[in-house]
């Protein structure tokens, strides 16, 4: 009889490279889109109580990326580790590797949450956020800072079990958190049944309140769980050779993502220029950007932890045709979804802002518009970069990542809305940076020179030229 982790464990270094991505990464999306539904029904549901709410979560967003931009990072580092042993069969070496992730991003999360806090306002107000706009903004992050511990934990975990090829579990844990979350929305914002109105402050207590079950349950899958992975205490102790290969890896990684906050917090400030209407708009093609988003990374993910495990193994070949394969998959599925966000563009703006918001809805459809042809380009980068990070290839994807997103699609946003005073300047710069991007990637993966494993045990093929496999 299979054990536990036997029974949920893909197997990602034998049979079709494809099929085990897909395994792996379809739990991933599901997360994903539960993850997504959440914030649309956020949306929605603000948007009830007015632009000035939806306008304030434009704010917000990129902040909240921002911050999440260092968890990701140490979770990269973690799970590039913890695929490559398990692919090499190092299996101590996974527990370790898990457990000094751990210890390292929850002491990370304890200073962002401390600094957040107290520098929320600043930060809406640098992006130039309108007064109105800007008390409300503030209220959201603060209390979302607040708990960044529990969203980090959380985090963490997906990170690594995805790493080792176990997906479901967190995808299971994640379905209960959006339903709670779903639920205690309406409860929290408009103040229904026994709880007390409290308008947008109430969707970041939603989301904090949910994610402190879900830690928990992470936590003891953790240590106790039959799932996977099994730490110990003495699995936290910080052990230095480690915690040096974690920063190797994961600081490019933090760099990449927070800069890319960053940048997206440019282009949103670009976009403040042409008032609350257009705001309002532009959130939601923000959050219609974050479904493009999603099975992207999920796709990503998988790749990662494919490309991971088969180099851990010495699977050169192998690996290089994961990451292809991943690419396509995600460019096709792009392709179909940005066709049909075209074609219900004003349906889909309509439902988060109203019909009696017509300029909001004709801003929001125009930007949704040019997502949609950004949209297969994005996946595709998403996916290449994941590959690439899974190999260890951390500081190469942090310079396409920032390349990708300062020099292609802020210097558009710049040009376009700035220079040019054009409206269409910040929704032109998300398909500029995409091609941009993914031309980068694309050179890159032909390269083959990122087909070379970080852990000491594995063996290390040369690198080799791979533009054939792509024939």
């Amino acid at each position: 009889m299979k054990r536990p982790a036997e029974e949920i464990k893909i197997d990602l270094i034998s049979g079709s490279p494809v099929r085990g991505i897909l395994l792996l990464s379809f739990p991933i999306i599901i997360s994903n889109l539960m993850h997504v539904l959440y914030n649309i029904a956020d949306t929605a549901w603000l948007g009830l109580l007015g632009k000035e709410e939806v306008a304030a979560m434009a704010f917000a967003f990129p902040i909240f990326f921002l911050i999440l931009s260092i968890g990701i990072g140490v979770g990269i580092a973690g799970s590039v580790l913890v695929a490559q042993h398990e692919g090499a069969g190092n299996k101590e070496e996974v527990n370790r590797a898990a457990g000094q992730t751990l210890s390292y991003a929850l002491i990370l999360s304890l200073i962002i949450s401390v600094a957040g806090y107290f520098s929320a306002g600043s930060l809406v107000e640098l992006m130039g956020a309108a007064p109105e706009v800007k008390a409300l903004a503030e209220t959201y992050l603060k209390i979302i800072f607040s708990g960044v511990v529990l969203v980090f934990s959380f985090f963490i975990f997906n990170a690594l079990m995805r790493a080792w090829g176990n997906s479901k579990t967190p995808m299971k844990i994640v379905i209960w958190s959006n339903v709670a979350n779903l639920v205690l929305d309406p409860l929290l914002i408009f103040g229904i049944w026994i709880f007390p109105r409290m308008g947008i402050a109430g969707a970041a207590v939603a989301t904090i309140a949910s994610k402190f079950g879900a830690s928990a349950v992470a936590m003891w899958l953790l240590f106790k769980g039959p799932y996977g992975l099994s730490l110990d205490r003495h699995h936290l102790i910080p052990d230095r050779k480690t915690i040096k290969k974690l920063t190797v890896l994961g600081w490019p990684a933090v760099v990449e993502h927070a800069t890319k906050g960053l940048g997206m917090m440019f282009v949103t400030a670009v976009a403040a220029v042409f008032g609350t209407s257009y705001m309002a708009g532009y959130s939601v093609g923000v959050r219609i950007f974050s479904v493009f988003v999603m099975p992207s990374l999920a796709l990503g993910e998988g790749a990662a932890a494919s490309v991971g495990q088969n180099l851990g193994a010495g699977l050169k070949k192998r690996s290089a045709e994961a990451a292809r394969m991943s690419v396509g998959v995600v460019f096709l599925l792009l392709s179909f979804l940005g066709a049909m966000t075209y074609l219900f563009r004003f349906t889909i703006a309509s439902f988060f802002l109203g019909a009696g918001e017509p300029e909001a809805v004709a801003y929001g459809a125009r930007f949704i518009s040019r997502l949609a042809i950004a949209a297969p380009f994005l996946g595709a980068s998403i996916t290449f970069r994941g590959a690439f990070k899974g190999a260890g290839r951390t500081f190469q994807s942090m310079v396409i990542g920032i390349t990708g997103m300062w020099i292609f699609r802020v210097g558009a946003a710049w040009i376009g809305g700035v220079v040019l005073a054009s409206i269409a300047g910040p929704w032109n710069a998300f398909i500029i940076g995409s091609i941009g991007e993914f031309a980068l990637c694309l050179g890159y993966y032909l390269r083959g020179s990122w087909l070379t494993p970080v852990i000491e045990r594995a063996p290390s093929p040369a690198p080799t030229d791979i533009t054939s496999d792509l024939t």
